[in-house]
């Protein structure tokens, strides 16, 4: 990577580099400036040094648009499409040491403008993708640095193609009535959730935020070595699916619940039948793994469409006979009284829900989605997620666990607090837990996770620190 680059972009001769490492075609660098971290993806191939080339390609793909058809090319159909027509003469460069399959890519994203995205697309650390305004510089969220700067600023045209490509991989529009769009733009490299908001409602320009999906999702192990839970609390969780209690996962936006959602719903036994009801899917594909799970993706908020409400959808699931349920973020009154109805007729499963603390999310539900204190004994597990925004990145922690009590004058028990040590966690499973008949089996199960650490932080190079002693 040229160092020297980094600076010229940056006029800014204090820098830093904390990281550097190659994904698909590119070379990724993480350096820290006066203005804080940023992030930098230059291609391996970079045709701005080669424009005679660049046309000469696009000519080829001109000459020969004809082979694209009359239908509409999802992403991965075009890319493959122009590869196969320019691929020949990228084979008959000399001069290039590179797979040229690569290369081809490169090439394509650049001719279809999405060239300074798809870096970001294709980069499993980076975790959020944000543009606030039109002509602003686009930020990111990465796994291991947190929040980071970048050059990245689209253009007029970049960004039309950016908004092209989603109205042909979905059947949307955009009007002054309808101003927003929140679509999955999924491909084998890479799934991707898109929010974008539009004028009036986004009154400086075209706005958006992108959240990643990983390609491998994160499992508890993974969560352990990134500091997010503690491996006693993990085991707990464990035991906790595997006695089919019904757990609520909160906290503000970009906190990390849909992330331990997922972690956690990956420990349920593969014969369970299990439906997941989402309106962006970020749950986790399961059928490939062996697990009986259906899928079905609802109409968002941003949508002009109603045939399929999240609502409607958790009212049938009665009728579908789930031995497990994965409901993605319960909003408004309508999800959370028909999530209430649900779970009061006896169905099991996982949700996630936006507030920063259980007392906040009772009050809410109480007062404003008119839910008795009776229904929230259906809830039983709620964990509480919390983000710390720090200059060298983004903290995401299991801050709390409650149980739900047996009865409305003792409504609920935190069985966890982050700033508790392990010996106070275990004295709250022996004496007040539910669980506290498998007080052993959570021992062993920490046991578990503290050796899959150990071998996942050895694999990446990584300090665990002293969260992953053995319990003794």
């Amino acid at each position: 990577m040229n160092n020297q680059d980094i600076i010229e972009n940056n006029n800014n001769l204090n820098f830093q580099t904390l990281n550097e490492y190659k994904i698909r075609g590119h070379f990724v660098s993480i350096y820290r400036t006066n203005e804080g971290l940023s992030y930098s993806a230059k291609p391996i191939y970079n045709f701005e040094e080669k424009p005679l080339l660049f046309a000469e390609l696009s000519a080829i793909i001109f000459k020969n648009k004809a082979r694209l058809g009359n239908e509409i090319l999802k992403f991965e159909e075009l890319v493959d499409t122009l590869k196969s027509i320019c691929m020949w003469k990228i084979l008959d460069i000399n001069e290039i040491s590179i797979n040229p399959e690569i290369v081809a890519e490169i090439f394509i994203y650049k001719l279809i403008k999405l060239n300074k995205l798809i870096p970001l697309f294709l980069d499993d650390n980076v975790n959020e993708i944000y543009m606030d305004e039109r002509g602003s510089p686009i930020y990111i969220d990465h796994q291991l640095f947190g929040r980071c700067n970048t050059n990245i600023i689209l253009t007029e045209e970049e960004l039309n193609a950016l908004v092209t490509r989603i109205k042909l991989e979905h059947p949307i529009s955009i009007t002054t009535k309808n101003p927003s769009l929140k679509v999955e733009f999924q491909t084998s490299l890479f799934h991707t959730r898109i929010s974008m908001d539009f004028p009036p409602l986004s009154p400086n320009g075209p706005s958006f935020n992108i959240r990643k999906l990983k390609a491998r999702p994160l499992e508890l192990s993974d969560l352990i070595l990134l500091d997010t839970l503690p491996s006693y609390l993990a085991s707990y969780l464990v035991e906790v699916v595997k006695a089919r209690m019904n757990i609520t996962v909160i906290g503000e936006p970009n906190s990390g619940k849909t992330t331990l959602a997922n972690a956690i719903d990956l420990y349920t036994p593969k014969y369970w039948r299990k439906i997941a009801i989402e309106d962006a899917i970020e749950s986790i594909k399961q059928s490939s793994l062996g697990y009986k799970q259906l899928s079905i993706q609802v109409d968002s908020f941003e949508s002009n469409k109603s045939d399929y409400t999240k609502t409607s959808e958790i009212l049938k699931l009665l009728h579908r006979s789930p031995d497990w349920i994965y409901l993605g973020e319960i909003q408004s009154r309508e999800h959370t009284q028909a999530m209430f109805e649900a779970l009061n007729a006896g169905l099991k499963g996982i949700q996630t829900a936006h507030s920063d603390s259980i007392q906040k999310l009772f009050r809410r539900w109480k007062n404003s989605h008119n839910i008795s204190e009776t229904d929230f004994l259906s809830l039983e597990v709620i964990i509480v997620m919390k983000r710390d925004i720090k200059l060298d990145g983004i903290i995401r922690k299991v801050s709390e666990v409650y149980e739900i009590g047996e009865n409305e004058e003792h409504l609920f028990t935190k069985i966890y607090d982050l700033q508790w040590g392990k010996k106070q966690f275990f004295e709250k499973i022996s004496n007040q837990s539910k669980l506290k008949q498998k007080m052993d089996i959570i021992i062993q199960g920490t046991a578990v996770f503290v050796s899959q650490t150990h071998v996942r932080a050895a694999k990446n190079d990584v300090n665990i620190g002293e969260e992953a002693e053995i319990v003794n």
